[in-house]
């Protein structure tokens, strides 16, 4: 079942993108009417004639509850069948990557990226966890596989998860399991926190992250569930910590990791991280919190080029932020030479407003640098290019 072409019930196979114990996912295209088709994911469960009564209920079990989500960040259920004799699943198909391909291609991700992806991931949780029956009973919807394999970043910025519905019947192992399942205790909703805890951990890099979000990670990773926040919980604080940072994380900045274009969203978080910095120094610690800013914004223009007009804003936003951070530090010489690079590409583009913003930085700078004549001039630049 894993050529290319081949046909099963209302499905043709495009490419195979899963292999497990309890079968195959495909990505597939549903065929209708008219020339109607229609992308999506089709799981196929196999089992030997004695196990397969058993496979068959509990996957059922599984796709009905999953088949009441409806959440934006969840990859929908669209349908169960049996087909040609095997249990099938179909589930909506997301454009984009997995964290865990792009964790290995681009290496960690920038704070703000992985806390943003984690948000998106709590609010996908806190949504399945909280589902409830015609009762009022809570129906007890726990993903029990969430792994960087299960969270799909999409080509648009929009944070998916996959798997409800097929998780625990799909495959025995897990790679996340949270030490009360290990113990062999019964689990619930905080499994799935913990399994996210982790994802989180794996998607940051070993320094610059922000006290408050270790704080975060350490109770979402707590031995103990009933230490742990609920993903609600873990929602909140995650996004108390976005709102924080100056320029927080974008769909548009998950989109460049989703494409393969990682050194831009990277750039744009490190501006970001930037500022953090700067705010939230003190008095005393200011002038090297700014030194530090400073070289992190050259860092991250130096990892772009400005070729595209998506890197060529985020340079012309660097360069502003840089100039700045650089009147506000006195460096000097240091500044200068990068306004004046500012500047040149303000020109080429043709964008008078920012060359009279980075005349004017640049004027302010000589001034500080004693060099008054030239000051005068690059001011009396700008004041031309703003009329």
């Amino acid at each position: 079942m894993s050529q290319t072409g081949v046909r099963l019930g209302k499905y043709q196979l495009v490419r195979r993108l899963d292999v497990a114990e309890a079968g195959e996912a495909h990505l597939a295209k549903m065929i209708g009417i008219e020339g109607f088709e229609k992308q999506v994911v089709l799981w196929t469960f196999r089992a030997g004639p004695e196990h397969a009564p058993a496979l068959i209920a509990k996957v059922t079990m599984e796709a009905k509850r999953a088949a009441s989500l409806s959440h934006a960040n969840i990859a929908q259920v669209l349908d169960l069948d049996v087909i040609d004799g095997q249990c099938v699943l179909t589930t909506e198909y997301v454009p984009g990557r997995t964290l865990e391909a792009v964790l290995r291609e681009s290496g960690r991700l920038p704070w703000s990226i992985a806390a943003r992806v984690a948000c998106e991931v709590a609010a996908a949780l806190s949504y399945a966890h909280s589902q409830r029956t015609v009762d009022g009973e809570l129906l007890g919807v726990v993903h029990r596989r969430l792994s960087p394999s299960r969270i799909v970043l999409g080509d648009h910025g929009d944070v998916k998860v996959t798997g409800f519905g097929t998780s625990s019947a799909w495959t025995t192992s897990n790679a996340y399991p949270a030490p009360e399942e290990v113990r062999g205790e019964p689990v619930d909703g905080r499994a799935d926190v913990f399994a996210l805890g982790i994802s989180l951990r794996e998607s940051l890099r070993s320094t610059g992250v922000p006290e408050p979000l270790l704080r975060i990670l350490g109770r979402a990773l707590n031995e103990y569930p009933e230490h742990r926040p609920s993903a609600a919980e873990l929602g909140q604080d995650l996004s108390c910590v976005l709102r924080g940072a100056d320029g927080p994380a974008t769909h548009r900045d998950i989109a460049a990791f989703a494409r393969g274009r990682p050194k831009l969203a990277a750039a744009r978080a490190e501006r970001s991280f930037a500022e953090y910095l700067v705010r939230t120094s003190t008095a005393l610690q200011m002038r090297g919190a700014l030194f530090e800013a400073l070289d992190r914004l050259e860092l991250a223009l130096a990892s772009i080029s400005t070729r595209g007009s998506s890197e060529a804003e985020t340079a012309l936003d660097l360069y502003e932020r840089i100039g700045r951070l650089s009147v506000e530090a006195q460096v000097g010489d240091r500044g200068i030479h990068q306004m004046t690079r500012a500047l040149d590409l303000a020109d080429s583009l043709g964008r008078d407003r920012q060359a009279a913003l980075f005349c004017a930085l640049r004027g302010e700078l000589l001034a500080q640098a004693q060099r008054k004549d030239e000051s005068r001039d690059w001011l009396e630049r700008a004041a031309m290019l703003r009329r």
